[in-house]
């Protein structure tokens, strides 16, 4: 919970941010106290506080405790299952655990209904140009691979300067799907701007939902950073949580496509026949 209000943080008026930090810093104590006390100690009204978690968290305040304790919990789980002294035989567990926890935030963050108006669109595209670099490249890549088995004409390349090239040729009847962590990749902000101006509808898939590239998108999918100290060496989960998110939009453009998945494959097969 407390990674919503860092995502709406920016957004907020200067007396919510007053309470949006009281509960960043104290969580813990809010769990065992009332809407009176909170209030106090925030420098703010019962009324403010309550108007603050149903803008914020669309919840009563009561509803919030309950959540904050169990998002709490998620936290702690998390952080805990990861231990530099676990024993090898233990990590698969913890991995799953952390992975449900992700996919869990993901689906507490994001609308499903936005989501399936992004596979209506996706659905329509003539062509879906994918923009990414790094890990977020391994998944644009993985995604175009998915799309052009549905048949959908799909561009993506690892080159930044053939990609930023690419973005030349998109058209009002074309979508474009940005994937930054930051949202503020030069190699992803430069096509995708460029894909905007010729009319493309952008999909950014980022970490946070204040930056430059979702500030350039008709549609934006958060991924919330729920790394480990322990592994921020990469961005695994966050990684785990970007897969998530591609298959389920390759999931719903499939049912858009078709009632009957195996039609979609055939042509794909019998292409790859001929290398048999």
């Amino acid at each position: 919970m407390i990674g919503k209000i860092r995502l709406v943080y920016d957004d907020l008026s200067k007396s919510d941010k007053r309470i949006a930090d009281y509960f960043v810093e104290h969580k813990k104590d809010i769990v065992n106290m009332n809407i009176q006390q909170v209030a106090d100690e925030a420098g703010t009204s019962s009324a403010s506080v309550s108007r603050f978690v149903q803008k914020v968290f669309g919840l009563s305040f009561a509803d919030t405790k309950i959540e904050l304790a169990m998002s709490m919990d998620v936290e702690e789980e998390i952080s805990g299952q990861f231990e530099w002294h676990l024993d090898f035989e233990q990590i698969p567990g913890a991995l799953l655990g952390g992975m449900r926890c992700v996919f869990d935030d993901i689906l507490k963050i994001n609308r499903l209904a936005d989501l399936e108006e992004i596979t209506e669109i996706l659905a329509a595209a003539d062509t879906i140009y994918l923009f990414g670099i790094g890990a977020s490249g391994i998944v644009a890549q993985d995604m175009a691979q998915k799309l052009i088995k549905l048949g959908k004409r799909t561009i993506y390349t690892h080159d930044s300067n053939l990609g930023t090239i690419n973005s030349s040729l998109c058209t009002d009847r074309d979508v474009v799907i940005s994937i930054s962590n930051s949202g503020l990749t030069k190699e992803v902000l430069v096509p995708s701007r460029k894909a905007k101006q010729r009319g493309a509808k952008l999909i950014a898939i980022c970490g946070t939902m204040k930056n430059k590239l979702c500030d350039l998108s008709d549609y934006r999918i958060i991924i919330p950073n729920n790394e480990p100290r322990i592994l921020r060496l990469t961005s695994m989960f966050s990684r785990y949580g970007q897969f998530f998110v591609i298959d389920l939009l390759f999931i719903g453009v499939a049912k858009k496509l078709s009632a009957n998945p195996e039609k979609l494959l055939e042509r794909y097969k019998d292409i790859l026949l001929e290398l048999k």
